[in-house]
């Protein structure tokens, strides 16, 4: 795997476009027109502070789940990150939620939860080193004053909001931030284990990035013998603290045995991530070795979800490929299993997924490049026209202002009247095929999105 040139631009793994409709259904198109719900604008000078009486049908779409997943076609979307702010405080402040989970660093997270909950320091400084999907993309804006007013909420809350990382270290660029924290629990209940963890941090950190293409990258020309070195002392270490559960409970107790465990298993789930990544830039993608950063954004929201006290309900944000109910074709390039299939098969109707998407204006466009730090490129886009067959062509008639549609309404709609369903929607400036009106319960169309100011390129 040394040939720089035999790797393929990951947007081709995407199978084309190729709309199976010549138009968007107009019967569709009329009835999103006629009940979809129309939500404040966000525009220049919109303030994510201002009532919030424009979002009372999510009380009816949301009902008693305890889990609402608010997902976003494209990451680094100014208008999405504003609206997820805006429901964030309608369901801890309306309905009672208690907790905000995110596609970002479970080990990572720890720190941001004690910040939301009174800690010291700034936000800004403590996300400097970043972690999850933000580390070295930054952390939008939008996205560090949402935690800004968890923490300002929480100051007076009678029961505070909870923040929680359910992703993998650095986006899967780096083992260091679950590995490091491991090494100080190993040096009091079992220093003999840390020689398999100083050879996954030999390995591993020297070719550690900001994201996962760069590992992946740098994987391509890592000799197999030493990829498999790495693996097994990554085996070898979860080994031991499974079968040493005992004795480490024993010895440090079971919260903090609980927490190591949850680390090593994501310096596990990052190395077969980044195997995945790299065999996909080979040319040979793998959907079920991609599922592996799935089930690991699945469990650790349940495995919080399982120790948490009664009756706690959580928001929990991140792409809308993340969050779809539906699972990917088996034979394709995508992770079969998504989080939000796993948490739809555990939850069943206690999870409820609202997909974010756009019409018009700016989106981002991600290309991959070997060369940059990051070891891709974010850019802007122009947001292309929607496809016939995609949801968002179904949007036509509510330009505007965003409008949120019941997608479970829409479906038994469709189907009553023998109607063809969306098959696709936005992800960046391409589309992914999947059955839109089941992998979501809700759906918010923005029809003029742009850039965070600090999207990095």
């Amino acid at each position: 795997m040394n040939d720089r040139n035999h790797h393929e631009d990951l947007r081709d793994l995407l199978p084309p476009a190729r709309p199976t409709l010549a138009a968007a259904p107009v019967e569709l198109t009329r009835w999103v027109t006629r009940h979809a719900s129309r939500l404040a604008g966000l525009g220049p000078g919109a303030d994510p502070g201002a009532p919030l009486d424009d979002l009372e049908p999510l009380r009816e779409l949301v009902g008693d789940a305890r889990v609402v997943a608010l997902g976003e076609s494209s990451h680094q979307i100014r208008e999405f990150g504003l609206l997820r702010h805006r429901v964030l405080r309608f369901l801890v402040e309306e309905l009672g939620f208690t907790a905000h989970a995110m596609e970002y660093g479970a080990a990572e997270g720890r720190a941001v939860d004690a910040w939301v909950q009174g800690g010291p320091g700034d936000i800004d400084d403590l996300l400097a080193p970043g972690g999850g999907a933000c580390r070295g993309l930054g952390m939008p804006v939008e996205c560090r004053d949402t935690l800004r007013w968890l923490r300002h909420h929480n100051a007076g809350a009678a029961r505070p909001v909870r923040f929680v990382g359910c992703d993998i270290p650095t986006a899967g660029g780096s083992l260091a931030p679950v590995l490091e924290p491991v090494a100080g629990y190993l040096t009091t209940v079992d220093p003999g284990a840390l020689r398999f963890l100083r050879t996954a941090l030999e390995i591993s950190e020297p070719i550690a990035g900001g994201t996962v293409m760069v590992p992946a990258y740098a994987r391509l020309d890592l000799a197999p013998a030493e990829q498999d070195r790495l693996t097994t002392a990554l085996a070898r270490l979860l080994g031991r603290f499974r079968d040493l559960r005992e004795i480490y409970t024993e010895r440090g107790g079971r919260a903090a045995y609980e927490t190591a465990l949850s680390d090593v298993r994501a310096a596990v789930t990052t190395d077969m991530a980044q195997r995945a990544m790299a065999e996909a830039l080979a040319g040979t993608p793998d959907g079920l070795s991609f599922a592996v950063r799935e089930r690991y954004l699945a469990d650790t929201l349940l495995e919080f979800l399982a120790r948490s006290e009664p009756g706690v309900r959580v928001v929990l944000a991140g792409h809308n490929a993340h969050i779809q109910r539906s699972a990917n074709p088996a034979d394709g390039p995508l992770a079969v299993t998504t989080m939000g299939h796993l948490l739809s098969r555990a939850l069943g109707a206690d999870y409820v997924p609202i997909a974010l998407t756009g019409n018009g204006g700016d989106t981002v466009e991600n290309v991959p490049d070997r060369d940059h730090p990051l070891g891709m490129r974010w850019g802007r886009a122009a947001t292309p026209e929607a496809a016939p067959d995609s949801v968002e062509a179904l949007f036509a008639g509510v330009p505007g202002e965003p409008a949120l549609v019941d997608a479970r309404a829409l479906r038994a709609y469709a189907r009553r009247h023998g109607l063809p369903e969306p098959v696709r929607t936005r992800l960046d400036t391409a589309y992914l095929e999947m059955p839109v009106l089941e992998a979501f319960d809700g759906i918010v169309c923005v029809p003029d999105t742009g850039l965070s100011a600090d999207t990095p390129q």
